[in-house]
Formats: C-alpha cells, structure tokens, sequence
C-alpha cells in the first residue's frame, strides 16, 4: 500500500457526507445478525461510545449550545435520524437532570424492525450508548454526574424518544 500525507489521512473521515441507505441498511442488518447474542451488548457499547466521543464540543458553552451541537450532530454528522429535537428537563434550582433526544426517523431502527420480524432476531439499539458517549465529553463543562440511560417511548419505526439522567 502506498504510504499518504497525514491532510489525507484526515480527509478520510469526510470523503463522502452520507452512503446510501441501502448500503447502511444492509450493514446494520447484517451486524445485527452476526453478532453472538451473548456479546451483543458490549461490542454495540464500544461501537456506541467511539461513535459518541467524535461529538466536537468546541465553541459550546451553554446548554443551549450544547443542545444546537448534538442536534446538527444528529442530523449532519453521524446523520442518523433526519429531525432531532433534544430538551432539557431542569430541577427547581434551574440545573439540567435528564436530556431527552426525540427523533422521527432513526435509520438504525427499520433495519432492527425488519431483523425482528424477518429472521425472529432480537435487535439492539446503540443510540443510547452513543448520547452516553457524547454526554461523557461535556459532562465536567456542565456538572453532569451519574450519568445513565433512563430509557425509551417508542412510536412508529424510527420515532422515539430517550431519556437520560444527568445529575
């Protein structure tokens, strides 16, 4: 293989802005399949979080802030829902406790549907793990602590929306 510049190497990350869905759909499927069940979780887990920490959190100050950039992340960068609405539950001392992501159009979640009904499989989903991941980027800027995953209200294919707990 040839050797390539280090500006390359960066580009990499950004050659294309999207693959076709077939293509994604295909792949999820297909890792949803392959995976032994018994190690499932933990792989998903590692795959979620890695996927999470590449959330840039430069120029996010406020929670507003942070909300914007984890939208556009959503929708633009790791680009797997196409409307996310994220909010903010706050205590009566005006801290945040939980983040609620709502989005219409989970792309990972037809491909789970289908697994579950085509081949009786039992699908995971890993967007929890990757907010877990995100979350753990900003939680000192926010005072975020116990982080975890509080859980789901499912809508049609592809809408939902997750809960987490932050304080």
């Amino acid at each position: 293989m040839t050797t390539i510049a280090e500006n390359q190497v960066k580009e990499l990350t950004t050659r294309f802005e999207t693959v076709p869905y077939g293509t994604f759909f295909k792949l999820w499927y297909a890792l949803q399949k392959a995976l032994p069940p018994d190690k499932k979780g933990e792989i998903l887990t590692k795959i979620g979080r890695t996927i999470g920490k590449e959330f840039d959190e430069t120029g996010i100050e406020t929670i507003e802030d942070f909300m914007n950039g984890l939208q556009k992340f959503l929708e633009q960068e790791w680009a797997i829902t196409d409307n996310a609405k994220i909010e903010v539950v706050k205590n009566e001392n005006g801290e945040v406790e939980k983040l609620i992501a709502k989005q219409d159009s989970c792309k990972m979640c037809f491909a789970n549907t289908y697994y579950r009904f085509h081949d009786n499989g039992s699908p995971s989903c890993m967007f929890p793990q990757v907010i877990m991941g995100v979350l753990s980027k900003v939680k000192n800027k926010f005072g975020f602590r116990n982080l975890s995953y509080e859980g789901v209200q499912k809508g049609d294919v592809g809408v939902c929306a997750m809960t987490w707990n932050v304080k």
